[in-house]
């Protein structure tokens, strides 16, 4: 018998579909390896040039990390992913993360610490404004709202007055990450990831 996951809350729902839009470089309602991927790969790679990357093969492992994502939410095998398809692939992610609260926490430690040392160039554990602005550009997106946006964010958090609002640490940015991707409250601060729009 086939165990479908629980129906997903509106909050994540609004989230996931504006992840979709953000990811969607091309803004023609689907997803494809070639057209947005591989050039925010190429752009997120080219900033290492002259540097030691984290990784060896920086674009190579960016390309396998998107084309295996790209596999497991395409569901009808077009090799495009539609907003439905995006959509409906977090269900199982998040019926995971409430079932196994631990593992879904390490492996977001391993999946967005990863990615945290892709764009933490001086690798000072902290994410610095041109950092997030680099991201956002990579998919096509303005940067004019982001630094506002951090500000709300980490607020929001309520973290102690001396914490720098121009940059986000990596544990803090862990904790949006999560927020973003599993906790439906209104409330929740990492709500705001990926709004480019401060108001």
């Amino acid at each position: 018998m086939t165990e479908f996951p629980p129906p997903l809350p509106p909050a994540l729902v609004q989230r996931y579909r504006q992840l979709f839009r953000f990811y969607d470089r091309q803004g023609d309602g689907e997803l494809n390896l070639e057209s947005d991927f591989q050039p925010a790969a190429t752009s997120l790679a080219a900033r290492w040039q002259g540097r030691t990357a984290p990784f060896p093969d920086l674009f190579g492992l960016l390309m396998d990390t998107y084309r295996h994502e790209q596999q497991r939410r395409d569901a009808d095998g077009s090799g495009g992913v539609d907003e439905q398809e995006f959509v409906a692939s977090h269900g199982r992610v998040l019926a995971a993360f409430q079932r196994v609260p631990d593992q879904a926490r390490e492996f977001i430690e391993r999946a967005a610490g990863g990615f945290f040392d892709v764009l933490d160039l001086d690798g000072d554990g902290c994410l610095q404004l041109a950092d997030l602005e680099a991201y956002a550009l990579a998919y096509a997106k303005p940067t004019a709202g982001i630094a506002a946006n951090l500000r709300r964010m980490l607020d929001g958090l309520n973290l102690p007055l001396e914490q720098p609002r121009d940059q986000l640490p990596r544990e803090v940015f862990l904790t949006l990450v999560a927020q973003y991707w599993f906790d439906p409250s209104p409330d929740a601060p990492g709500r705001w990831l990926f709004h480019l729009d401060p108001a």
